[in-house]
């Protein structure tokens, strides 16, 4: 054992995780910006490939601190790297394809290493967590050169070569996730619930930071903040409990292809659900007055989708049965938008409306599905 370095036992998040955290969910504000400002294919399609590297940085960094000591010095001083790397990658995320290239891959590289450099710092010791961990690091290597690649190369060459880095990230989670890796579930469900809260919060930053701007309007502002309560009663009234309850109940040396899968993976989607909605709620909140438009309305509904759908996908994956009227909810409002012309409607009767089908979602759900006792193993 790594002496000193790895954690006895379970751990809750640590105010050095919190911070860690919080530099990272800038790059979603960041991100939401960016799309807001690129509302189109070439805006969509960037936007989810550098956000998944900014997510595969975060949630590789989950995976190291899982089972180390936090509080350890040598482990706050090494997530203190991450954080200074992840702040200038934040910072250069909107112009990843442009002159901020070579920043973001420059930082987006080191804190890929340092979280490579961690798992193998923690994992001193143990033959088969090493194994595992070679595995997923002589492949993300490869991932990672895409990166550093690409930022030499022209825009459309460099988002194909940060494309393939993203398919390079799928297959060394698909190789290594099936190894032990010492996994504390609590402490695994807590970070990335902590992740989606914080996420959601900060739509609400961008909601009150625009409208303080352009005067406050009582029933603008008040629609995207029951929009964003209904979504994190969809996660945490049950789903986030069950998740935690279930991956407890997964044998360690299955927990690493769980956690991949549930977490890593599938989450991913619900994040980019919070930056879909986002987006909608910045446009709302900026044009009071004015209705969506098309491509906002777009955003609003496949950020829904993505969020809701991506929880009970993740739920499915845990092999928890998804309630039928979260299916439900989500083919009435795809189909009920593509029928009526929601645009002509004011941003805050769109809301309002997608507001109270989701809570209808969280309230049916809740009734049905107790929070279970989670455990930690």
């Amino acid at each position: 054992m790594a002496a000193g370095i790895r954690a006895d036992g379970p751990q809750g998040a640590t105010f050095i995780e919190l911070f860690f955290d919080l530099v990272f969910v800038f790059a979603v504000t960041q991100a939401t910006h960016t799309l807001a400002e690129h509302l189109d294919v070439r805006g969509v399609v960037t936007t989810v490939v550098v956000f998944w590297l900014v997510w595969w940085a975060w949630t590789q960094f989950t995976w190291t601190l899982n089972g180390a000591d936090t509080e350890h010095p040598g482990v706050e001083l090494l997530t203190m790297v991450g954080v200074v790397a992840a702040f200038l990658m934040a910072l250069a995320l909107p112009d990843a394809l442009g002159s901020g290239g070579g920043w973001f891959a420059g930082a987006y590289t080191l804190v890929r290493l340092v979280g490579i450099a961690g798992q193998f710092w923690v994992s001193t010791g143990d033959a088969e967590w090493r194994r595992a961990l070679r595995t997923w690091a002589s492949l993300s290597l490869g991932g990672i050169a895409l990166v550093v690649v690409g930022a030499l190369l022209e825009p459309d060459a460099r988002l194909v070569a940060f494309g393939l880095a993203v398919a390079v990230d799928l297959v060394s989670a698909w190789r290594a996730g099936s190894g032990e890796w010492r996994l504390f579930p609590g402490h695994f469900a807590e970070r990335h619930g902590l992740f989606v809260i914080i996420a959601l919060g900060e739509s609400l930053i961008i909601a009150g930071g625009v409208s303080t701007e352009g005067g406050l309007q009582p029933a603008t502002i008040l629609a995207p903040v029951l929009v964003t309560v209904a979504l994190w009663w969809t996660y945490f009234g049950w789903a986030k409990d069950a998740m935690e309850a279930a991956c407890a109940d997964t044998p360690s040396p299955r927990r690493g292809a769980f956690c991949r899968d549930v977490y890593s993976l599938l989450h991913y989607l619900v994040i980019a659900g919070v930056i879909g909605v986002a987006v909608a709620i910045e446009q709302a909140v900026t044009h009071p007055d004015e209705p969506l438009t098309t491509a906002g309305v777009a955003a609003l509904v496949t950020g829904i989708v993505l969020f809701v759908g991506g929880t009970g996908a993740a739920l499915a994956r845990a092999g928890i049965r998804v309630p039928r009227v979260r299916l439900v909810a989500l083919a009435v409002l795809v189909v009920g938008t593509a029928i009526f012309e929601v645009e002509a409607l004011a941003p805050a009767t769109v809301l309002g409306l997608v507001a109270v089908l989701v809570a209808v979602v969280a309230v049916a759900e809740q009734r049905g599905h107790p929070v279970p006792a989670t455990t930690d193993a």
